[in-house]
């Protein structure tokens, strides 16, 4: 039987994030790879280059994995049962991706898992991961999603503001920088509350 993800030889080197032993309090780098990888994946049979499209997507919050670093987080989620790998018979595009109920449950889990504090790279992918994957959360765990990113971006406003109120009076880019990214946070803010309403008008009560 043939390995379902073929071996790489990359020009450089690529380090994986360290998982940290016992401290799943907040997601943290290597958490937030394999969410991406699995919500990426999802449940249709996706080919490599969607995936690492839709990964590039959903983590454009300044940290983007490198297709090197997909290709080991996908290999180990092979072997780990959460992600199967079926022959595509396609020289260009050998194999199809797709979620496994063990993955589906892995990343349940995952979204539950809160962001850390928001200022950082990861903490800001990890909420743009969260963010982009709103729509395939199960709804009995979107508010608890929704409340995570909404803690989050309040959180980045208040920092932002704060630091806003330090800069120079004459710098107008600068200002006007700062105010982009906060404009940036509030329309996540908004989508995701909008996400939240439609999914609770949308519940048939007896």
């Amino acid at each position: 039987m043939k390995s379902a993800i073929k071996p790489f030889a990359p020009s450089g080197l690529a380090i994986l994030p360290m998982k940290r032993p016992g401290c799943q309090n907040y997601l943290d780098a290597a958490a937030a790879l394999d969410l991406a990888v699995l919500g990426a994946t999802g449940s249709r049979m996706t080919p490599l280059g969607r995936l690492d499209d839709t990964i590039w997507c959903i983590t454009g919050g300044g940290w983007r994995p490198p297709a090197e670093i997909i290709l080991e987080a996908l290999r180990a989620a092979t072997a780990a049962g959460t992600i199967r790998a079926t022959d595509a018979w396609v020289r260009s595009n050998p194999f199809y991706y797709s979620l496994t109920p063990k993955g589906a449950l892995a990343f349940q889990s995952l979204m539950r898992i809160p962001l850390p504090a928001w200022d950082d790279l990861i903490s800001r992918s990890g909420a743009a991961i969260k963010f982009g994957l709103l729509d395939v959360v199960d709804t009995a765990d979107l508010a608890i999603v929704a409340a995570d990113l909404e803690r989050f971006y309040r959180d980045a406003r208040a920092g932002l503001e704060d630091r806003r109120d330090s800069l120079a009076a004459d710098r107008v880019y600068l200002h006007k920088a700062v105010g982009d990214r906060i404009a940036w946070g509030d329309q996540r803010l908004y989508a995701s509350e909008d996400m939240l309403d439609r999914r609770n008008r949308g519940k048939v009560i007896h």
